[in-house]
């Protein structure tokens, strides 16, 4: 089992607060409501590692959730941001663009409106991914021809822009918005591939896209907040037998 993983004194593996447990206190610091094993979540904290911005977690249990969850989100869901007490963004895509509005260091949105838009077209273009990676967990039975073609054709184009860009990320030298956007799916993906071969990413046809995959791994706002293999798999399998994940693994 892995140590807390710490950045900056940021301990993102505390307790997931259930019904019945209280509101931690506000203190003013930015703060995010989070699950550590949310997907959509995981975008926000990789923007605001990489962006090296102070920020607070509190991890909520999704399938017990506190009364109070509503009042920080009014949708019951992760991520949210809460900016000052009580006032609260959600939707993991709107955080993020927040984030890079308002803070201005490492900027992950290019100020380049045609190159912004193929980034938002590439986050769009993995929604397959996401599709598949639920299935894979949730009810894998489900899985149809139609499903994993989709899935392939969205990997075929994410590496087809990979190559357009000819650049080590879609940020360039550095993972930016789409990078961080569509990890989270990548990651969970390659995690699981040995037990779902429908998810393989063929290192013959995908080379370029398994490149990258291994340059994600090492950057260092997505190692630091990376769960190890071993857990993220005892959490999918909680899922696909309908029991409730042991979301404090980690803690």
């Amino acid at each position: 089992m892995a140590n807390k993983a710490i950045k900056g004194g940021i301990n993102f593996n505390v307790k997931h607060l259930k019904k019945g447990d209280p509101l931690p206190p506000y203190n003013g610091k930015l703060r995010i409501y989070n699950m550590r094993y949310c997907p959509y979540a995981q975008r926000t904290i990789l923007a605001l590692i990489a962006k090296d911005i102070d920020f607070e977690v509190v991890n909520v249990h999704l399938l017990d959730k506190p009364e109070w969850l509503t009042r920080k989100s009014a949708f019951g869901k992760v991520p949210s941001l809460e900016i000052k007490e009580d006032v609260c963004i959600y939707e993991s895509l709107v955080t993020v663009e927040y984030l890079d509005e308002v803070y201005a260091q490492r900027p992950l949105l290019s100020k380049d409106p045609l190159t912004k838009a193929y980034d938002k077209i590439i986050v769009e273009a993995a929604g397959p991914l996401q599709t598949m990676f639920f299935k894979f967990i949730k009810a894998p039975e489900t899985l149809t021809d139609d499903n994993i073609n989709a899935y392939n054709n969205a990997l075929r184009f994410i590496q087809d822009q990979l190559k357009r860009r000819g650049t080590q990320f879609f940020g360039g030298n550095e993972p930016g918005y789409a990078d961080y956007m569509i990890w989270p799916w990548l990651e969970r993906l390659y995690d699981v591939q040995d037990e779902y071969k429908a998810a393989k990413i063929d290192g013959a046809e995908y080379k370029l896209l398994n490149q990258y995959i291994e340059n994600m791994l090492n950057d260092p706002a997505v190692k630091s907040y990376l769960v190890p293999k071993d857990v993220l798999l005892k959490i999918y399998e909680a899922y696909r037998t309908g029991k409730v994940p042991d979301y404090d693994l980690l803690t």
